[in-house]
């Protein structure tokens, strides 16, 4: 069942398909989502792809990109909550991104639900929203 209110957190694996996206005839996941509410995303996942650019160039389009979402922080406090989600998810930046959507009340939004099977939080695929 789709969420509720339209905010969404999404999750890296989103952003990378909108940077990669080239179709000129149809939306990206990310520009679906924005069409139809507000999108968040982590500190963690805007730095893992201002990281991962090679040129200045990539830099700036990303730049951009995260100048158009909301950015949320890490608060010290979700650190408590990390434990919760330790054996369920791989890596540490899954369950901080489980703490915030948690925190936040946010539904994840990625191209792969099975990442946090197990976490019991609101996870959906672009598709199950059903924006196109």
């Amino acid at each position: 069942m789709p969420p509720k209110s339209n905010e969404y957190l999404v999750d890296t694996d989103i952003l990378i398909e909108h940077l990669t996206f080239n179709s000129t005839d149809k939306d990206s996941y990310l520009e679906l989502l924005m069409q139809n509410g507000i999108c968040f995303s982590t500190v963690l996942s805007a730095s893992e792809l201002l990281f991962n650019a090679d040129t200045y160039l990539e830099q700036e389009i990303i730049l951009r990109l995260l100048s158009s979402l909301k950015i949320l922080g890490l608060h010290s406090r979700y650190s408590l909550l990390v434990p919760k989600y330790k054996s369920i998810v791989k890596n540490m930046n899954d369950a901080l991104m489980c703490v915030v959507a948690d925190y936040n009340k946010l539904p994840i939004i990625t191209l792969n639900k099975n990442k946090y099977a197990g976490t019991k939080l609101k996870v959906y695929h672009p598709v199950d929203l059903k924006l196109m």
